[in-house]
């Protein structure tokens, strides 16, 4: 691979590949290890790693033999003299030697008065800088080895960044070729446009774990593909399964599944290298129960990689599961004894559209919203209209809005937020002062994109360019915020369009041209809302991120994280885990009217959501397949809920009447230890889409050493207190104790412990007391399993 090749003059080489097919769809590299063979000589040379180098014109015949097998490949070699391009031949050396990096050349100010363009991003800028700056002293065409540039870069004069280049590497060869040329300017003539990259294999299934060379392509407007393996740049995104050098060799280093992510130019593209991770599996995958596409999708991939999934959780681990997943509280032990009764083989599917039509479910999920839209009175901007803000998502919850039109209405609300008559929406316009920030938050919370580093160089890992950026901030320009008109409007800030607003662009120090990330310029009236023709694209069907954010976040909320994670980055440089699952579950949201309900009762309803927590042998070390649950703390929301119901003893917020719930507490600026604590979103500066994976010591020093649990177990008014005045036996009291703290029963196990424990305590108050703080400060009870 490949079979046939042609060489342009200036083409930097060729990678050969050799594999093998094995058994299990599987593949074994031979690249390393064949015997290559050159017929006839003089054309081209190829090294014992198969890169194939031009010597000069003709047609040659490549053989690669590995014991009696052999295979075959031609390439030809044209004869036009090499043709110069800056951008494709020197900046990628820039880039590949760290030059241009942020800790290097590449920062804002340069280093020692040498300045790069952050990864390549302006190869015109990084030109002139390189071959005119400083009196042209940096280069010379006439002694290229003498040039001060290469002396400090292979370290034969002091150089703060050590040795980057090696004298008599191929990079060391073309830029001593290209200032021999006379340092060719930086316009890219060769060959157009860089369209995209590829890399060969894609996704690749070894047989065992070992090496794999990776072949990568630049494939530009003219039709004309270039071999860049040794121009690109790599990283992995798990350093524990790929190593991977700067020459695309790849190695797998042990059984299992991660991705590699190759950038050359401003393209990027991932690719996946996985093995059998238990090749001797023995499972009934055909026998497992599927619910609906979410398990298709899921238990295909599992099966892919014989990784066996964990059975279904138990009808009690579910209940209290999926009930707080969806309205954020523990269900009651009556709910519980009733569930564990029923027989029906649809009860579980009952119980997940029973709580999705409550009301405590539009509470909940009103909170999620919240935080992913940062609604709060303590941001100055807001204000406030943070209170119509999150009425209107309340009341878009209630109804069931489709998000589509939902995210239309916050993009171009005009108005004044603190009348009546005008959506709560509008106050979305007035958090983003800045038409940076606005593209900038938009982008991240309904597309799933950062492009926050695009403002100030192209993206380093992903496709957007700092035009990209710019275009899309021009969208916000022309929203204006400012006090009305009438009386009494001064101090309210109004949103409306100003025909003359502008945002400048960093580079060109020009106004920057309003445009969707497609490159498409948005062409609008002077007079006209630019927000609108961006909020038609966004949330068009036809959007590759709009439906794939939404449905990436929610799965989050149910897994603890996203198909691809974070869940707010759809980055080219953060694949996701199951492709496919994404693309079927955006494809769903689509076909559904983007019907938020719908999607969270189909993943909540699917086997893969109800699957046990506890592990089998075989998917024990799967912390990224989805192939088990994985336990999650409890929300800040949750917890103070779940204590303030087993035990009976409300929780108390500033300014709030006694009783009130924590899922009612939609702003962050209402004081609350325990919501603080454990981690409720400030929606100031951001918000984790998930919690956090574990206990820290601030919440467990509140639950162990504070008040918060020992007031509720020991108030004279509590559930215990209540409870022990009904004298009941031993037994009756580690029951009720379990159904309210871990909405279980206890095994019988834990009920002849229990009960032995308190019928030989000389307090049976006391002992019932530490038992029911002992629950609730168990694992069991503060995390989701």
């Amino acid at each position: 691979m490949p079979a046939d090749s042609k060489m342009l003059a200036g083409d930097p080489g060729v990678q050969m590949i050799a594999d093998q097919p094995r058994e299990h769809g599987g593949s074994r590299d031979l690249t390393s290890s064949v015997s290559w063979k050159v017929e006839p000589l003089g054309v081209v040379e190829i090294d014992s790693g198969g890169y194939l180098r031009p010597i000069g014109p003709g047609k040659a015949r490549i053989v690669a033999t590995s014991g009696s097998s052999t295979a075959e490949a031609t390439v030809e070699v044209g004869d036009a003299p090499r043709s110069w391009s800056f951008a494709q031949d020197i900046t990628p050396i820039l880039t590949r030697s760290g030059c241009n990096t942020g800790g290097c050349h590449g920062r804002a100010d340069g280093q020692n008065g040498f300045h790069l363009s952050f990864f390549g991003y302006d190869p015109e800028g990084d030109y002139r800088s390189l071959t005119r700056d400083v009196g042209e002293r940096r280069l010379s065409t006439i002694r290229p080895e003498s040039s001060l540039f290469l002396a400090k870069a292979t370290g034969r004069i002091p150089h703060a960044g050590g040795p980057r280049i090696r004298v008599g590497s191929e990079e060391y060869r073309t830029l001593m070729a290209w200032m021999k040329a006379g340092v060719p300017d930086a316009t890219p003539k060769n060959h157009g446009k860089l369209d995209r990259i590829t890399v060969e294999p894609g996704d690749v299934r070894l047989e065992e774990p070992g090496p794999q060379q990776l072949r990568v392509v630049a494939h530009y407007s003219d039709g004309h593909d270039r071999d860049v393996t040794r121009l690109a740049n790599y990283k992995v995104n798990d350093d524990s399964v790929i190593d991977v050098d700067d020459k695309g060799l790849a190695k797998l280093l042990r059984r299992g599944e991660a991705d590699l992510v190759v950038r050359y130019g401003s393209e990027v593209v991932s690719a996946r290298m996985a093995t059998l991770i238990n090749p001797d599996l023995k499972y009934d995958f055909a026998g497992r129960t599927r619910r609906n596409f979410i398990d298709d999708e899921l238990f295909k991939r599992l099966e892919s990689l014989q990784v066996p999934p964990s059975p279904p959780s138990s009808d009690a681990t579910f209940l209290r599961r999926v009930t707080l997943d969806l309205t954020g509280e523990q269900p009651s032990p009556d709910q519980v004894r009733e569930f564990l009764k029923d027989t029906s083989p649809e009860k579980r599917i009952k119980l997940v559209d029973n709580l999705i039509a409550s009301r405590d479910f539009s509470r909940f999920w009103q909170i999620k919203l919240g935080d992913l839209l940062e609604i709060t009175t303590a941001r100055p901007e807001l204000g406030n209209a943070a209170y119509s803000y999150q009425t209107w998502v309340s009341q878009k919850l209630l109804e069931n809005a489709p998000w589509d039109a939902m995210v239309r209405e916050l993009l171009t609300t005009l108005g004044d937020p603190a009348d009546r008559e005008t959506s709560g929406a509008v106050a979305y316009a007035l958090e983003g002062l800045d038409p940076k920030v606005s593209a900038e938050k938009t982008a991240q919370r309904f597309l799933g994109l950062r492009i926050r580093c695009a403002q100030c160089h192209d993206h380093p890992f992903d496709v957007w360019t700092q035009d990209d950026y710019f275009g899309l901030a021009a969208t916000f320009a022309k929203v204006q915020r400012s006090g009305g008109d009438g009386p009494g409007m001064m101090n309210r800030s109004v949103v409306k369009i100003e025909p003359k607003g502008q945002v400048e662009h960093l580079r060109t120090h020009k106004p920057a041209v309003a445009r969707l990330l497609t490159g498409e310029p948005i062409k609008v009236a002077e007079t006209e809302d630019p927000r609108v023709k961006l909020a038609e694209w966004m949330t068009s069907p036809e959007n590759p991120y709009f439906a794939r954010a939404m449905a990436n976040w929610v799965w989050a909320q149910f897994f603890g994280k996203g198909i691809a994670d974070p869940p707010d980055d759809l980055s080219r440089s953060n694949p996701p885990v199951h492709p496919e699952l994404l693309d079927s579950l955006a494809s769903h949201f689509v076909k559904q009217k983007f019907d938020l309900r719908d999607l969270i009762r189909t993943v909540a309803i699917s086997e893969a959501y109800a699957m046990a927590s506890t592990t089998l042998p075989g998917n024990q070390e799967d912390h990224r397949l989805f192939s088990h649950q994985t336990p999650r703390p409890l929300t800040a929301h949750q917890m103070a809920d779940a204590l303030a119901l087993a035990t009976e003893v409300t929780n108390r917020f500033q300014n709030k009447p006694n009783g009130t719930r924590a899922i009612e507490i939609t702003d962050p600026s209402t004081r609350s230890d325990i919501l603080d604590t454990f981690g409720r979103c400030n929606r100031i500066n951001g918000c984790a889409s998930v919690a956090n994976p574990a206990l820290s010591l601030r919440q467990s020093l509140l639950l162990i050493g504070g008040d918060v649990i020992e007031g509720k177990v020991t108030n004279p008014r509590g559930y215990l207190a209540n409870l022990l005045e009904l004298s009941p036996a031993p037994d009756e009291i580690v029951e009720n104790l379990y159904l309210r703290a871990l909405c279980r029963p206890p095994t019988s196990e834990e009920t002849t412990h229990w009960s032995a424990e308190l019928s030989q305590s000389s307090s049976m108050k006391e002992a019932a007391e530490d038992l029911f703080w002992a629950l609730l400060n168990s694992r069991e009870f503060a995390f989701n399993h």
